[in-house]
């Protein structure tokens, strides 16, 4: 019988005592879903509401609170923020789905029609990005308050 490696891979590491397939989150991660889940309930809701009309609430907020809990355990808040973001702003690629399904029900030739998916794409990443620089500033923002609070500082280089 001839296994493909990848399948074998898979039967050795499940049989394999000390391979885990859990994995654990960095603490990064841990703050940024503890500071973006909120908005992006928001987010869900103001998709659910209307496609056309979305705000990220509580994004900024969310940021900084990434940012703030991150740096109090020596992490970096821009970082937390930018991911705080992208989870608070996946929600909103739902609205891509009416833009998407309108494309090929308008009668157009077919170029028109794969720049129109080609812009709907560009969309989708400011849909994403937008959110993602706002929670890197927030985050950023909560790092310094962090800092201001007494949390332990990153060291310099040569210090």
């Amino acid at each position: 019988m001839v296994v493909s490696s990848g399948v074998w891979f898979f039967i050795s590491a499940v049989n394999h005592p000390t391979m885990s397939l859990q994995f654990e989150l960095s603490k990064t991660w841990k703050c940024a879903l503890i500071g973006g889940v909120i908005p992006a309930a928001f987010t869900v809701v103001d998709v659910l509401r209307s496609a056309s009309n979305i705000t990220f609430q509580g994004l900024f907020l969310g940021g900084v609170v990434a940012g703030y809990l991150v740096k109090r355990h020596d992490g970096v808040g821009t970082a937390a923020g930018i991911r705080a973001g992208l989870i608070g702003g996946v929600p909103a690629l739902w609205s891509l789905k009416e833009l998407l399904v309108a494309i090929p029900t308008i009668p157009n030739p077919l170029w028109f029609r794969v720049v129109g998916v080609g812009l709907a794409l560009v969309v989708g990443v400011l849909l994403l990005g937008l959110p993602m620089a706002v929670g890197g500033l927030a985050g950023r923002f909560g790092g310094w308050l962090a800092e201001r609070q007494g949390h332990p500082r990153v060291p310099t280089a040569g210090s």
